[in-house]
């Protein structure tokens, strides 16, 4: 047989076997009975449901001028957008976000902690500050153990002489610490060390997650409930937080917000009384429940002082009728034992004053 022949023989057979491997992974998706091929799908997170939240990690750049434009502009998050609104049957203090599968948020232990020791309520601005600090760096720190990676590359180029030894210290305390637990012994794949990917994909990891980090404060994450808005004209499933925060239902409201309640938005303040005031909530601030608080104990003085001197007075009355008492019964006793005497000391008191 020639090698002409050969040849097409083995592409004959390599013909035959695809096709046997098709039709046999078509007939575990129900060919032909059930379906006439696969579904075309124009979205295909749709086929799962709840779409993703697909930020690009490391963020395109985007530089606003020219020192930019030449070294690179500073990372930033795109983190899921919350978007707050107020209602007279809701409350004022509502936010929804989409509902995406990759959404993550703080445990119910951790928010709860952060809220009541750094008195966080509503404004959640130096959360997100940490936050997206944690992302710059997180991406800085993927550069240099990328630029690390490919120092290797140049043979001509020892990474431990200056400048290179500046750049590669800033990677090297990770590797440092995955030596002394013995990490950096086993990872290998097939003699080929993988521990720069590892540490390169999991710096990735963590950026992507503080992507997709939602706070939701004043809210515990467990109190979100899941719904259905209409997002620039299409229905969106959404998850809101709404109604009365369980924290302040637990624990004291942040004094800042009941005093700006109080001197800028009494209609805030008349709400949370209206709605919640059977729940013993305080909505005042401090100051104001102090001055109630100590104008309260002065009365309850006055009406003490004034209950003193209530009983005191009854003694003197009731010892000035005791007194009054005897001193009838001895004028009584002097009038029937000895008249003429009485009489004569009256005429002669008479005369005198006369």
């Amino acid at each position: 047989m020639s090698l002409e022949s050969l040849g097409i023989n083995l592409r004959i057979k390599l013909v035959l076997a695809t096709s046997w491997f098709i039709e046999n992974s078509a007939k575990l998706l129900g060919y032909p009975k059930t379906s006439q091929g696969m579904p075309i799908v124009s979205d295909p997170n749709a086929v799962y449901g709840l779409p993703l939240h697909q930020p690009r990690v490391p963020p395109s750049p985007d530089p606003n001028n020219m020192l930019e434009a030449i070294f690179g502009n500073v990372p930033k998050s795109s983190a899921i957008e919350k978007f707050y609104y107020e209602s007279t049957r809701d409350g004022y203090y509502n936010f929804y976000i989409e509902h995406y599968k990759n959404v993550i948020f703080l445990p119910d232990w951790l928010s709860r902690w952060i809220q009541v020791n750094f008195e966080i309520g509503v404004n959640t601005a130096s959360l997100e500050i940490i936050r997206d600090t944690l992302f710059s760096l997180s991406i800085y720190f993927m550069f240099f153990l990328q630029f690390r990676t490919m120092l290797y590359y140049f043979i001509t180029i020892n990474p431990y002489t200056r400048p290179w030894i500046y750049l590669i210290s800033l990677s090297d305390w990770i590797y440092d610490l995955l030596f002394h637990l013995g990490i950096t012994r086993r990872a290998t794949f097939f003699g080929f060390p993988i521990l720069a990917i590892i540490v390169n994909g999991v710096a990735g990891v963590i950026a992507d997650a503080l992507n997709h980090l939602v706070f939701t404060m004043p809210f515990l994450p467990s109190e979100g409930q899941a719904g259905r808005v209409l997002i620039d004209g299409a229905p969106k499933d959404v998850i809101m937080f709404r109604y009365l925060p369980s924290l302040w239902f637990s624990h004291p409201i942040p004094d800042k917000l009941r005093e700006f309640w109080y001197l800028e938005r009494p209609e805030i303040y008349r709400f949370m009384k209206n709605n919640y005031g059977h729940l013993d909530i305080d909505f005042l601030p401090n100051k104001i429940l102090k001055q109630i608080y100590e104008s309260q104990q002065h009365s309850h003085l006055t009406v003490n002082a004034f209950t003193q001197d209530t009983e005191k007075l009854k003694v003197l009355l009731s010892h000035a009728f005791y007194n009054s008492q005897i001193w009838s019964q001895e004028f009584s006793h002097h009038l029937l034992d000895k008249p003429d005497t009485f009489i004569s000391s009256v005429f002669e008191h008479v005369g005198n004053v006369v």
